[in-house]
């Protein structure tokens, strides 16, 4: 059976979706913003204030609903996807546009292109207030994503010295504090006998050849040629191989402790396919044919070096572009961070789960806001897009939405602190836009040196996502229900 919608019934079911998906997620918008307690089926309930994930986990019985829910969703799915955060403000526009689309009475498909065409223009507007992020600014976008200062000194302390987002993981503590650890260097998991360590946790090695043997060395006699190189020069040399003998680990044991030649044998776990991938890693960080100096325990190797492998690391992050498994993807990105910056693991801390799974999220949104802001940054707390409506002519329909929409954000925020917006509107065109208002010192700030700022690219695709999925939801004529239930039988045929 086949249910179809048109017309009012249709304008009527998309305000209804509106209002249960962006009413839902607008109120966790700004710094006053409130979280929200979900309930799902297959795992513990949660709280958050992330608006994708909010988004995300709003349902509803009414198929006609739901169905157009799964559109509009997508506005703040796609804005997560690209740049990570920004998706709360994405629903508040797209709310907005559409509520003013539908009050202009006129043809929706009027209506869609004359957004189209009014889109760029503000984009363009957006870009000229941008600016470079200073490196204190790193500090402030962090902290305005993640809504929580703790997290945005941590955040961007742990980004500014590791570079990539890609390479910072998250997990939960084990106890009630947030710390991270950073390793640098080119790792490799090993297994190395005790007897090398002579009571020692570890050691070091300076100028150090690594060679990789591709099978169980069972002969002192097989690795000849380096024990005569190590006693003949004095080289440094950690045999890398698929096992080894008793008798040849006895063997280097006591020529390493007599002093007579320095080899470490080890045996390598990793995959036997990726072994010969590593080692072009390795050579890509020597210096005539040595590692300077590698830091040694019973079951990790960590190579240093000073010289920078750019072309190595530049094949390999070509090639992470280009894969799509995703287990291929976390390998290549661990290389890539080992030839690079290295990498960190963030643990978040927390007296409960519940408040450890909501400051993750919290650090997400940080970390995405980071490493996007690299590109530009402007004004915050909804200023950008108020400044925008101002300047805006009416002279078209999609520019009379949007000054209206723009407006929005900068209103919800202000609503969510229960702060009147009449004496703040005033105050920033008086001051010509160049100071915004701060919900949480409720106190003006100059633009130019105010920590309320975030990503150009978080601004953009929120509003051109928002745009988007307007413009197809108001190119909708009909709706066709094929898996039509009882409880929509109301509905016209």
């Amino acid at each position: 059976m086949r249910a179809v919608l048109s017309g009012d019934s249709l304008q009527e079911k998309i305000l209804e979706s509106v209002h249960l998906l962006c009413g839902t997620v607008k109120d966790s918008l700004g710094p006053m913003g409130r979280n929200v307690l979900i309930n799902v089926s297959d795992r513990e309930p949660f709280i958050t204030n992330d608006g994708v994930t909010i988004a995300e986990n709003i349902t509803s019985d009414d198929i006609v609903v739901q169905t157009i829910l799964e559109i509009l969703k997508e506005a703040s799915l796609k804005t997560n996807e690209v740049v990570g955060d920004g998706t709360t403000t994405t629903l508040v526009l797209l709310e907005a546009i559409l509520k003013e689309s539908y009050e202009q009475n006129v043809d929706s498909l009027f209506v869609k292109e004359e957004l189209e065409k009014s889109l760029p223009f503000v984009l363009e507007r957006i870009a000229k207030l941008q600016r470079k992020p200073r490196k204190r600014d790193y500090r402030f976008i962090a902290t305005v994503a993640a809504n929580h200062s703790d997290i945005g000194n941590i955040a961007s302390e742990v980004f500014l010295s590791i570079k990539r987002r890609q390479c910072i993981f998250l997990e939960e503590s084990k106890t009630e504090n947030t710390y991270f650890e950073k390793m640098n260097g080119y790792s490799l998991n090993v297994k190395i006998s005790e007897e090398y360590f002579f009571d020692q946790n570890s050691f070091e090695l300076d100028c150090c050849h690594v060679v990789y043997l591709d099978y169980k060395i069972e002969r002192l006699e097989d690795i000849s040629y380096y024990i005569n190189q190590s006693v003949e020069y004095h080289d440094n040399y950690i045999i890398l191989c698929e096992g080894y003998s008793r008798d040849v680990l006895e063997g280097l044991v006591d020529l390493f402790e007599s002093q007579q030649c320095f080899i470490v044998i080890a045996e390598w776990l990793m995959y036997h396919n990726l072994q010969y991938e590593i080692m072009e890693d390795i050579h890509s960080l020597e210096e005539q044919d040595m590692i300077s100096k590698v830091n040694i325990t019973p079951s990790t190797i960590l190579l240093h070096s000073s010289k920078n492998p750019k072309k190595r690391r530049d094949i390999l992050l070509k090639r992470y572009e280009e894969v799509e498994e995703e287990y291929q993807k976390e390998l290549l990105l661990h290389r890539i961070a080992m030839l690079d910056h290295g990498f960190a693991t963030i643990y978040v801390g927390g007296v409960t789960t519940t408040e450890k799974r909501e400051k993750l999220m919290r650090f997400e949104d940080a970390l995405w806001a980071l490493e996007r802001a690299q590109s530009g940054i402007v004004p915050g707390g909804g200023i950008c897009f108020y400044q925008i409506s101002e300047s805006l002519k009416e002279d078209g329909i999609g520019n009379k939405i949007l000054k209206k929409a723009l407006c929005t954000p900068l209103y919800q925020i202000l609503e969510n602190a229960n702060i009147s917006k009449e004496d703040i509107v005033y105050k920033l065109a008086e001051e010509r836009y160049e100071v915004l208002y701060n919900v949480k010192t409720r106190s003006f700030e100059s633009i130019y040196e105010t920590g309320i700022i975030e990503p150009l690219e978080v601004v953009t695709y929120a509003l051109k996502n928002a745009v988007s999925i307007a413009c197809m939801i108001l190119s909708i004529n009909h709706l066709v229900i094929n898996d039509f239930q009882e409880k929509s039988k109301n509905y016209e045929m």
